[in-house]
């Protein structure tokens, strides 16, 4: 039977990360995919999914083709994270999470909760974020599904994620407050 091609590199030696981010690229595009086919009952059924008991048809079709052989837990992630991206899709950017909470003015203590939140609590922080930089047009949902879809084993990746999203909002801050220099007369 032949062997899939490889280009020397197994399985194994894959970083983690780079999976899960090739993943979090693949639903992004596939919500992206599912807005220009303008198939908005699907979008509208991600958008109401139970992250618990995900039962939507379009959910099904997404993971099946991303990651076939996800795990319960690996499936709610899933579904926490589609529901996201389904908010807006025309908004899905590739950016800063961090800079777009700055520019949408999200409050110091919002950041902090997103933050220090963990298991459920991240969830829910996330979703709330996600659904005000949604509507102000700007959703970057890569470091959201690094948040989401990060492996409870791997608390340092989730630890440096972060710290790259507080480093980026607070430097966006500092950019904002310090502003243009006027001349005195």
């Amino acid at each position: 039977m032949p062997q899939p091609e490889t280009h020397g590199v197994t399985a194994t030696e894959i970083p983690v990360q780079e999976v899960r981010q090739n993943r979090v690229d693949a639903l992004a595009g596939a919500i992206r995919a599912l807005d220009k086919a303008e198939r908005r009952g699907d979008l509208a059924s991600l958008r109401r999914l139970d992250a618990d008991a995900p039962d939507a048809p379009a959910f099904f079709r997404i993971v099946v083709k991303v990651a076939p052989n996800a795990s319960a837990v690996e499936l709610r992630r899933y579904a926490r994270f589609l529901q996201m991206l389904a908010l807006k899709p025309d908004s899905l950017t590739s950016g800063s999470f961090g800079a777009a909470m700055a520019e949408a003015e999200v409050s110091e203590g919002r950041v902090q909760k997103l933050l220090s939140a963990r298991g459920p609590a991240l969830s829910k922080q996330l979703r709330l974020i996600a659904r005000r930089l949604a509507n102000a047009g700007r959703l970057p949902y890569r470091q959201i599904g690094d948040l989401l879809l990060v492996e409870d084993e791997d608390g340092e990746y989730a630890e440096a994620v972060r710290l790259r999203i507080a480093r980026d909002y607070w430097r966006a801050i500092d950019r904002a407050d310090v502003g243009p220099v006027s001349p005195e007369a």
